[in-house]
């Protein structure tokens, strides 16, 4: 369950140390807050019982998307769901950094955002603004969240159509909607206007495709980027200016 975070450049960023720092945590902060983090468990699995759910129909519409997606394509919770470990460091971060707002697109069925909620308890502060196209899996995605807190805006549609929800300027921002390099620059773009100083901004499935892994050498070299992170090869960090 444990994950190897690796810091692959620096200039400087505020946050360096910290996130650097969980390696060496992420032991202390499980056994600290198992019993939360055994509930939302709980909920995966039983949402995973539910069977396999109509993926959304944009899809459809994504130009070169490199998995095949047909009109009656469903899936799982465990099937689109970010590993438990990966899920722990959301918790984590959101703890320590006490952020106003935390941003995520997609939702899914509500795994990551149930950790981004449990952070936010633990650190008492910020709410959770995230967004999830698919009425059907967004239903499912409240029930989870309101589980775990109220500190949350879940919309039932896109972030690209909903940016002025956002307020305070977010913390921490996970984009992990449409995994192609075109959506993920222009999501990118987006999050910047709407992130405060020194945010953190995570991508998710950087090794999706030759595609995404070009989006994520692209995106680690911004100048943007102050200081870059990677969680294996699924996930890549970046703090910003």
């Amino acid at each position: 369950m444990e994950l190897s975070l690796k810091c692959i450049r620096t200039v400087g960023g505020k946050n360096h140390e910290l996130l650097t720092s969980y390696n060496d945590h992420q032991a202390g902060f499980y056994e600290d807050h198992k019993d939360l983090f055994s509930k939302i468990e709980k909920a995966i699995s039983d949402t995973n019982d539910m069977g396999k759910m109509p993926l959304w129909k944009g899809y459809g519409d994504v130009p070169n998307y490199p998995t095949r997606v047909g009109p009656n394509a469903k899936r799982t919770m465990g099937q689109v769901r970010t590993t438990r470990g990966t899920c722990q460091f959301y918790a984590w971060l959101a703890s320590k950094l006490k952020p106003q707002s935390v941003l995520e697109f997609g939702a899914a069925f509500g795994a990551s955002g149930m950790y981004w909620l449990a952070g936010l308890e633990i650190a008492k502060a910020g709410t959770l603004f995230s967004f999830e196209p698919n009425e059907i899996w967004c239903d499912v995605a409240r029930k989870n969240f309101e589980m775990v807190s109220d500190k949350f805006v879940l919309t039932a549609g896109t972030f690209e159509d909903n940016t002025g929800l956002i307020s305070p300027k977010a913390d921490i921002t996970l984009i992990d909607a449409i995994h192609t390099k075109d959506f993920v620059l222009s999501q990118f773009e987006l999050v910047k206007a709407v992130s405060a100083p020194g945010a953190i901004i995570l991508f998710d499935d950087i090794s999706f495709s030759n595609d995404m892994r070009a989006c994520w050498q692209e995106i680690k070299a911004s100048p943007d980027a102050v200081s870059v992170w990677q969680i294996s090869s699924r996930v890549g960090i970046i703090e910003l200016a």
